[in-house]
């Protein structure tokens, strides 16, 4: 069973019904929180129905976990229009939180992972986003976060937008800018190893699962291999006495 096609089918199917939801009540209709391979897998089904009207939002810029909604011509929603809320939690700073301990608290109240947006963790503050429909279960249900007490804050996602996520960058050469080239340097594995990666579809580029092993890389592309974590590539147009590419590795902790 290939895991990743059946997600794939299952992505496709809901995105289909939403279409012709949106079509059948001239209104929009909204998907549940999509990661990055349900997002390539909805974006390949509008294409080939050579839709348009849609927008792609998660509560914030830049978001990975994000809604799709399918409207009408001329019925645009607005991001505020999303059924998106942001949850914010304050704790004593010296307590140390994690992404894992924050998702494992959302889902023993028997949440699905497709209602649970983005979790930033901070210092002493943490935000994250959820469907707006379980916004007074989740604050009336949480007040620990592992064995950490938290308290619910209205602050404005408390300095959200400046929370960058850590990277572990590593500096290193490739013979070409193609994918397989690439992928090969960021997991250490041979080029015939990547090629068979990629066909399988394994790596996503950009929002989109990517087949071809030649596909063109470009500089702030961000990359996604399955078991080997998400990545982004830089690169300055450098080259080697060798004639090799000199690319950045970002690494996304």
């Amino acid at each position: 069973m290939n895991v990743l096609r059946d997600e794939e089918k299952r992505t496709a199917l809901h995105i289909e019904d939403l279409l012709e939801l949106s079509e059948k009540h001239n209104k929009p209709y909204y998907s549940d929180f999509l990661n990055e391979l349900q997002v390539s897998a909805a974006l390949n089904v509008l294409a080939k129905r050579h839709k348009s009207d849609y927008v792609l939002w998660g509560g914030y810029e830049n978001a990975e976990r994000v809604m799709l909604c399918m409207y009408p011509p001329y019925q645009q929603p607005q991001n505020e229009d999303f059924p998106i809320k942001c949850l914010s939690v304050k704790y004593r700073k010296n307590d140390v939180l994690t992404h894992r301990d924050f998702l494992g608290a959302l889902m023993s109240l028997g949440l699905k992972r497709d209602v649970i947006g983005d979790i930033v963790v901070g210092e002493g503050i943490s935000s994250f986003f959820v469907k707006s429909e379980l916004a007074n279960h989740i604050t009336a249900q949480i007040e620990k976060i592992g064995r950490v007490g938290v308290v619910f804050t209205d602050i404005e996602t408390v300095d959200f937008y400046e929370f960058s996520q850590e990277t572990e960058d590593r500096e290193c050469t490739v013979s070409s800018l193609r994918l397989d080239s690439v992928v090969a340097a960021m997991t250490r594995l041979s080029r015939e190893k990547v090629k068979a990666m990629i066909t399988g579809g394994l790596t996503v580029k950009n929002h989109k699962i990517v087949y071809a092993p030649d596909s063109k890389v470009q500089s702030s592309d961000k990359i996604s291999i399955r078991g080997y974590g998400k990545f982004i590539v830089e690169f300055d147009g450098s080259v080697s006495k060798k004639g090799k590419y000199k690319i950045l590795i970002k690494k996304l902790k």
